[in-house]
């Protein structure tokens, strides 16, 4: 047991854990309750199983094969059978258990309850990949897909604090379908850059600039969102 800790569940862990504890950490005006963090992110795990059939479900009757596949084909297949499935079961965590939840009451906890659910889908993913492919992936999905989940949780807290903020609640509605739509736009566009079809073209370095702008933004929100949060 201690071998498969060490292989497996270690790396595929420990990235999950220091992004959370740097989200955590800064949530300085009322630290949400450990035991409900848990909850989310493992719930966030638990709504991440039916993806991985949903998903190849999807792509193997509305899209084609991807040796054939247009580029807009390839791009269909990443935002809506895979980046729509994915992001749609972290929002409904979300809303299922967070949303009327009493401490969901600053606009900071937003992003927490959302990148809480994103690493717990993250770290269930990446556990599979390290099981399935050995360790020599852990330091590329350290660097890029962990973060990536990261980042679409930031953004889809953010508009659900919108949505649940007083001042804003004449847009709760459209704050709450930004909260998914954004997020399934980012992830989707991040796969699809990441496919053989654009590696062919020669133009997949945008996917580096996408990261790095990705993740930019996500860390300009986290520090914002900190330093002005206030109640709901």
């Amino acid at each position: 047991m201690s071998s498969i800790l060490y292989l497996i569940l270690i790396p595929a862990l420990l990235p999950v854990a220091l992004i959370l504890f740097y989200v955590y950490i800064n949530d300085r005006a009322e630290r949400e309750p450990a035991g409900f963090l848990l909850f989310v992110f493992v719930m966030g795990a638990v709504f991440a199983l039916p993806c991985a059939f949903i998903e190849p479900f999807l792509q193997s009757v509305f899209f084609a094969e991807e040796e054939s596949a247009s580029l807009f084909n390839v791009f269909c297949r990443n935002v809506f059978a895979i980046a729509l499935v994915e992001e749609l079961s972290k929002w409904l965590v979300f809303k299922l258990f967070v949303w009327n939840n009493s401490n969901f009451n600053y606009r900071y906890d937003g992003i927490v309850y959302a990148v809480t659910a994103s690493l717990g889908f993250a770290a269930l993913e990446n556990v599979f990949y390290i099981a399935s492919f050995g360790r020599e992936i852990a330091l590329q999905r350290a660097i890029f897909a962990i973060p990536a989940h990261t980042t679409f949780g930031v953004f889809m807290g953010f508009f659900l604090a919108r949505a649940k903020s007083g001042f804003l609640h004449n847009y709760s509605t459209s704050a709450k379908t930004q909260a998914l739509v954004i997020p399934v736009i980012i992830h989707g566009t991040y796969d699809f850059l990441l496919s053989e079809q654009v590696a062919m073209t020669g133009y997949q370095f945008v996917f580096f600039i996408l990261v790095i702008v990705l993740d930019f933004a996500a860390w300009k929100m986290i520090r914002k969102g900190f330093k002005t949060d206030r109640e709901l």
